[in-house]
């Protein structure tokens, strides 16, 4: 069984709290509209285990979704900052998780057609960002076949989306050479990696390393656009009405890793996971009970956030 919640949605602009590990709520401000009339959304997916008696989170990803109120470069488009997800647990086997995932992915694309967004952009990240992850960091040579496999993984995902009406098509390129995918939408730390990435040497690696650098350098594809809408019409982008979420610890994600890395959440293993998720949840939880409480709309619990 699998349970996705949102479980921040926030304006972009929104002060969700500096400073990784802080009290819940300690930076609560309440958010007001983003200048640029987008939304940051982390979406999480929680698994069932031990015959239904817990749940471990599972997968993580952050959208932005630009509605009206915004630039026109922008308005309808959804940038999919990262998509992450835990190891494999037990008997739980390579193709059932990647079937899981694409399930949540393709739906999430659904999702944003039906609401009105023309265009979806990806991106495969540069293996030598460090920060390019939700649940656990990685050594460089697992984050250079993580690109490969990411850009495989995307690939076959868009071939299945246009094949089941989805999506009407992509294309796909490099940083840069892509008119249709406003680089702006990056952060300011993710267009550095790129800089970074470029003008790696990959001189001072081992041979082996090397020669996965030279193969991601390579790819001609880390860059995605997807056409969810036809492009000779007007954009009529269905109001999201759902309520603001704030939450310090999940509606950014550098805070989050920050959360996990201070309080000593790891997901290696599923008993690690289960406790990690149990922390998690909780604050998250009590979070949204104390703005409940102070008449402020929004919850994680049954109905709320989903």
């Amino acid at each position: 069984d699998l349970v996705i919640k949102v479980v921040a949605d926030v304006p972009k602009q929104a002060n969700v709290g500096k400073g990784a590990g802080g009290r819940a709520g300690s930076n609560a401000t309440e958010p007001t509209p983003g200048q640029d009339g987008c939304r940051r959304k982390a979406i999480f997916a929680f698994q069932r285990v031990d015959d239904g008696e817990h749940f471990v989170l599972c997968f993580g990803m952050y959208v932005h979704e630009y509605g009206p109120g915004g630039s026109q470069q922008h308005i309808g488009r959804i940038y999919v900052e990262c998509v992450d997800s835990v190891p494999l647990y037990g008997l739980e086997r390579g193709e059932e998780r990647q079937a899981l995932l694409s399930g949540i992915v393709l739906s999430y694309f659904d999702y944003a057609r039906s609401m009105g967004f023309r265009y979806a952009h990806v991106h495969v990240p540069p293996p030598t960002d460090e920060n390019s992850h939700i649940f656990a960091s990685r050594s460089l040579v697992v984050r250079l076949r993580a690109s490969l496999h990411l850009a495989y993984w995307y690939k076959r995902l868009l071939v299945t989306a246009r094949q089941n009406n989805i999506i009407m098509g992509y294309e796909v390129g490099q940083t840069g050479n892509m008119p249709n995918f406003p680089l702006s939408m990056l952060s300011p730390s993710e267009l550095t990696a790129e800089l970074a990435f470029r003008n790696a040497d990959p001189r001072v690696l081992d041979q082996q390393t090397q020669r996965l650098m030279e193969r991601v350098s390579q790819l001609q594809d880390r860059f995605f656009v997807i056409c969810l809408q036809p492009t000779n019409s007007s954009i009529q982008l269905t109001p999201d009405t759902s309520p603001i979420l704030p939450s310090s610890v999940a509606a950014d994600r550098g805070e989050f890793v920050g959360v996990c890395v201070s309080q000593r959440l790891r997901f290696a293993t599923l008993q690690q996971a289960k406790y990690a998720t149990m922390v998690l949840v909780h604050r998250m939880t009590a979070e949204q009970q104390a703005r409940l409480a102070a008449g402020a709309p929004g919850s994680l619990g049954a109905g709320g956030g989903g």
